[in-house]
């Protein structure tokens, strides 16, 4: 995993990445602190780029695709951001070397495995709920199909597909892969029906808005030629499949004139692991607020169990319905009752004063930021999955990217020939 905060007022920006790798899976990990995630494109572009989930897109490490970027853009100059994030996609589509065909099983592999390992996962917890069924290989399979049918329906229902593919040239194409990772994940035997229907639900995972855990984050920050403030844009990319890349836009930032416009005077931004930001931010950790809100919520949809355990008044479905919507109505006013008071006492006062620090004060911020992530994981017993050294660059409009704090394994000492990069 990685921590990585951005933060931009008018006067420039601040990006700030830590350096931890985790390498293995199946619960054997190793991590190692020694990964780039924070890029320029050299002096010639007030641009810089982050990379979180995947350290490589189609196997290949996304610092040599960076690299090999950054040689293909040259002097070339984009009026907005936009150009640069685009001419990345195209540069991807247009190379050759990362449309290897034996790689989009892999593709296929991971967002399919995802999938089904969430399947597998609400079945084992309906078999601990049911211990004593009979014929549990019978029940297996139909919870099977139900979380199946569910996964797929949803699937369908979404509009947008990223990939252009028919089903038959998938199957023809993935059939014994798809069967290979079933066998591996489901140890019931299961019905033709369900292999079917596992087979439109990786089908429709491919091609539609499912991105696996094996897939990048990609982070374009700075300045176009025609751009006074700083921008930013933040996409997902799974990799090609059939020849066609899989990626979706998640965020853009832009810093605005004045306040009271979408992005504001001032930003920050976190990838990745986000939670210790969200709670500086927010005063609150998200899983302690979701936590919360949960527990409101189900006190509030059971009340009418709890009146009639407690004083014996029977209610009617009517009553009981009626009682039903005015919780979501009171569960509502306190959810937005709470988002407006972190707004006003957390919120706009650390933004108020983030537009008006210098660019050197988002440095410091933004690493301090990544290392109270750090820290975090390092006095919990998870992994710890974001580490030091932190590398910290500022983008300026007038002094383009400058790194603050950076490592580096090459020492300019001894070798006079290297110019950096």
């Amino acid at each position: 995993m990685t921590s990585e905060v951005v933060i931009m007022n008018k006067k420039g920006m601040s990006l700030a990445a830590d350096s931890a790798i985790t390498s293995g899976r199946d619960g054997i990990q190793k991590v190692y602190n020694s990964a780039n995630k924070l890029f320029s494109l050299s002096g010639s572009h007030p641009v810089g780029m982050m990379i979180y989930g995947a350290a490589s897109f189609m196997e290949v490490p996304w610092d040599i695709i960076i690299k090999s970027y950054r040689e293909h853009l040259g002097v070339k100059k984009f009026a907005d951001l936009t150009g640069y994030a685009e001419g990345l996609l195209q540069f991807l589509n247009d190379d050759v070397r990362f449309k290897n065909k034996e790689i989009e099983s892999i593709i296929v592999d991971r967002t399919y495995s995802d999938i089904l390992k969430n399947i597998v996962k609400e079945v084992e917890e309906k078999m601990e709920q049911h211990p004593e069924e009979d014929n549990m290989d019978d029940k297996i399979q139909v919870w099977l199909m139900e979380r199946t049918e569910a996964s797929l329906k949803a699937m369908k229902e979404m509009e947008k597909c990223f990939l252009d593919i028919d089903y038959a040239s998938f199957k023809e194409a993935f059939l014994p892969l798809i069967k290979e990772i079933t066998a591996e994940l489901v140890s019931s035997p299961i019905s033709p029906a369900l292999k079917e229907k596992l087979c439109e639900l990786a089908f429709e995972a491919v091609r539609k808005d499912f991105f696996s855990a094996g897939s990048s984050g990609v982070v374009i920050c700075g300045y176009g030629e025609e751009e006074i403030f700083p921008h930013l844009l933040n996409y997902r990319l799974e990799g090609f499949v059939f020849g066609q890349l899989k990626y979706k836009k998640l965020k853009e930032r832009k810093i605005s004139y004045t306040p009271d416009k979408k992005d504001g005077t001032a930003s920050i931004t976190a990838f990745g692991q986000t939670e210790m930001v969200d709670s500086f931010m927010h005063g609150i950790e998200p899983t302690m607020a979701d936590a919360m809100f949960e527990i409101i919520h189900k006190v509030f949809m059971n009340y009418h169990e709890q009146l009639k355990k407690h004083t014996g008044i029977e209610l009617t479905d009517e009553q009981v319905t009626s009682m039903k919507n005015l919780g979501k109505e009171v569960y509502t006013s306190i959810h937005e009752a709470v988002d407006e008071y972190q707004q006003q006492n957390y919120i706009y006062p650390l933004l108020g004063v983030v537009r008006s620090l210098p660019i050197e004060e988002l440095a410091e911020m933004t690493e301090a930021l990544v290392n109270l992530t750090s820290f975090k994981r390092r006095v919990t017993r998870a992994t710890e999955s974001v580490g030091p050294p932190v590398d910290v660059a500022v983008i300026s409009k007038g002094d383009g990217f400058v790194w603050v704090k950076r490592k580096n394994y090459i020492d300019p000492k001894i070798n006079y020939q290297w110019k950096g990069g």
